[in-house]
């Protein structure tokens, strides 16, 4: 009898570990501050640490070039369309000429404000994601991880319970 309680409680402990190594791999859910020590989940850690805004900037230096004519266009149709049709009266003073010289200055003026902007929208892409990730999909991942590792957990169990009988021998037989 006793060599049964022995050998359980072996199994129990190893699947209590396996498991709670897969549970490590998602908790905590926000990183927990002791003194001067922080913890935050493995997991967690991958995540922050995605490239994601090293592969944005990357982009951002010869981005602005390659969406220049798009702003160049829309910047037409303000100045011809939109303005006349909201501020007719600016249209009796502004020619061509006058269009030209703001498209250029607000062409230079964007050109100067993008790598600032694409640093933010980046910033923001990235604490979204982070965010999507650590609520909604977390929760998911960290359900299939444990389910697909059940068998693991079971077989973990198993060599501890077989390991309590060998200690219970071991123990009875000195």
């Amino acid at each position: 009898m006793i060599s049964m309680v022995i050998a359980l409680l072996t199994g129990l402990v190893t699947w209590f570990i396996s498991w709670s190594y897969i549970k490590l791999l998602f908790f905590p859910k926000t990183p927990l501050s002791i003194g001067k020590y922080q913890w935050d989940s493995p997991l967690h850690q991958i995540i922050k640490n995605l490239p994601i805004g090293s592969l944005i900037e990357q982009h951002k230096s010869n981005s602005f070039e390659t969406i220049l004519p798009f702003i160049d266009s829309n910047l037409d149709s303000f100045f011809n369309e939109r303005l006349v049709q909201k501020m007719p009266i600016i249209s009796m003073f502004i020619g061509e000429k006058t269009i030209a010289q703001l498209k250029e200055v607000f062409i230079e003026e964007l050109r100067q404000l993008f790598p600032d902007l694409i640093g933010e929208l980046t910033k923001s892409i990235q604490v979204d994601f982070l965010s999507t990730l650590s609520i909604k999909w977390m929760p998911i991942l960290e359900t299939v991880l444990m389910n697909a590792t059940q068998k693991l957990r079971w077989i973990s169990f198993l060599i501890g319970f077989i390991w309590g009988l060998i200690i219970y021998l071991f123990l009875t037989h000195l």
